[in-house]
């Protein structure tokens, strides 16, 4: 079965999954089916799965969305918001690639919850009803999601690693067989030959003797032409072979210990006569070995012929420096007219190679609107430097690290943001519901509210403390007695209003359980005494 129909079968699945357990719950909470919740599980999960395979940040969101579905304040977790949370963010967290827009989308949803706990309760922290379960059930799961993802494409990485070793080693039995079949025809030409040129030899030696007649010696000359062309058709089909007679290697002739080296000044010389604004500076090439200069060369010549590719018209600079040990060979163009090819990055790849076997390194990289490629190589040769990772499996390790730290900025950044604005609420709350003790003082039972000097709002939370007894027909209101940030149980004042006027001003302790004072006009009281 192809693997795009089990994928569409796992998403159709875990949809009938999610709305089973929507309509089983919305049954369980008896008085009929709420519409309202059903409509809007059914939209998310229609949202999430259609755009599951094309547009994976908007099943990330619907899925995330679902967490606003859990009532604020409740002590149980309904169950369908939690799966479609977390199978929607697993299945994005594998096909989205990158960071940003799951960050925007967890983002929206916490301030979505901010809002929703301001609006439904009143009460900013019950805005941690909503981001516990969104860190919990899909901010983690996409994580893991994005590590799942980055695991298969190393798998993959080390699949197309394997595949090329076996081609690689394939490559190389095949050179062994080429090499081998050389071999032979060296052998072929030095036997085969030295006998047709024995047959020759003594064909000539018939073809003068003049103990023969005329036809006899006729007939010898016809045999040595004969064997004399023999020979030329075996050098010939030897060449097609690959070998070459005399050459005593194997495969094409292997290149001698001192090749002959093409001089660059002269490749510069024909290059700038083609019509090329190229120039050499430099004769540090010189000092490299035969090969060296050889690599030296070969890089220039495809520096020039990229130049004259891919930008035509530039100007073009060859440089040669000695640095220590080291020849750095430089060539750089500036940009040119439109390309008259499209880049394939062989030849490139060819002479990093080169490079490398002769113990040196090359790059090449845009520069200044134009492109320069920079070989460095050994004055005195050297080993081959060690072959770098295939680009590919390079690549996934990236590609793993940089979403594993991106998954985890995304949380902290998302934690920071979160404890910031939580502190500012915090002190918010407290620098608009504190009393400080001399205002308290000043407050008179029977004055008028609007005459009293309160904060904006109450203190959000008081102590768990018996109170004393509210006045009747009274209401109270409660505020600050430190502005502690994070102490706790924390002292309030309670003052208590009737007709708008103070009946009742009472210090509770926040962790004391002896009840407080209320004074009313003309009589203070404790609660069971009365004076």
């Amino acid at each position: 079965m192809p693997s795009s129909v089990r994928a569409r079968l796992r998403d159709g699945a875990a949809a009938l999954l999610v709305i089973v357990l929507l309509v089983v719950e919305l049954l369980k909470a008896g008085a009929g089916i709420d519409w309202l919740r059903l409509l809007v599980g059914l939209g998310l999960t229609a949202i999430a799965y259609a755009a599951a395979r094309r547009a994976p940040g908007w099943t990330l969101a619907a899925g995330s969305a679902a967490i606003l579905a859990i009532p604020i304040g409740s002590s149980e977790l309904p169950a369908w918001p939690v799966v479609l949370s977390v199978l929607t963010a697993l299945a994005a967290g594998r096909r989205m690639d990158r960071t940003a827009p799951a960050a925007a989308v967890f983002g929206l949803v916490a301030m979505a919850g901010l809002v929703l706990a301001a609006a439904a309760l009143g009460d900013l922290w019950a805005w941690i009803d909503t981001l516990v379960p969104l860190a919990v059930f899909a901010v983690l799961p996409w994580w893991a999601g994005q590590y799942a993802r980055q695991r298969a494409a190393l798998v993959e990485a080390g699949w197309q690693r394997a595949d090329q070793l076996e081609r690689e080693r394939q490559l190389v039995a095949e050179e062994a067989r080429l090499r081998e079949r050389n071999r032979i025809a060296r052998d072929m030409h030095d036997s085969l030959g030295h006998d047709l040129s024995l047959i020759a030899m003594r064909a000539g030696a018939l073809e003068i003797d003049p103990r023969l007649s005329d036809d006899h010696r006729a007939a010898a000359a016809d045999v040595r032409v004969a064997a004399a062309d023999a020979t030329d058709r075996l050098r010939e089909i030897i060449g097609v072979l690959g070998g070459r007679p005399g050459s005593g290697g194997a495969g094409p002739e292997p290149a001698p210990t001192e090749p002959h080296v093409p001089d660059l000044a002269d490749l510069v010389r024909r290059t700038r006569d083609s019509g090329m604004a190229v120039s050499l500076s430099g004769t540090a090439v010189d000092d490299l070995p035969a090969m060296g200069r050889l690599s030296a060369y070969r890089i220039v010549q495809e520096g020039l012929t990229n130049a004259a590719k891919h930008a035509p018209g530039a100007a073009v600079t060859v440089d040669t420096r000695r640095v220590g040990d080291r020849v750095t060979v430089t060539v750089r163009n500036g940009p040119g007219g439109p390309a008259s090819v499209e880049p394939g990055g062989m030849g490139l790849a060819g002479l990093r190679e080169r490079a490398r076997l002769a113990g040196g390194t090359l790059r090449a990289e845009p520069r200044g609107g134009g492109f320069e490629v920079i070989a460095e190589l050994p004055v005195h040769g050297g080993p081959p430097v060690p072959e770098q990772p295939p680009p590919a499996r390079e690549s996934a390790r990236r590609s793993v690290r940089r979403t594993l730290w991106g998954g985890l900025a995304v949380q902290l950044a998302a934690f920071t943001v979160i404890g910031v604005i939580v502190l500012g609420l915090r002190v918010h709350e407290v620098t608009t519901s504190l009393v400080d003790g001399e205002t308290y003082r000043s407050f008179q039972l029977g004055q008028a509210r609007a005459e009293l000097n309160l904060p904006a709002h109450e203190v959000d939370g008081r102590p768990d403390v018996p109170e004393p007894p509210i006045p009747a027909g009274a209401e109270c209101e409660y505020y600050r007695v430190s502005d502690d940030l994070f102490g706790g149980p924390i002292d309030v004042y309670r003052l208590c209003f009737r007709d708008g006027r103070l009946v009742g001003k009472d210090h509770l302790p926040g962790v004391t359980e002896t009840p407080g004072v209320t004074e009313t006009p003309g009589v203070t009281e404790t609660p069971g005494v009365a004076e």
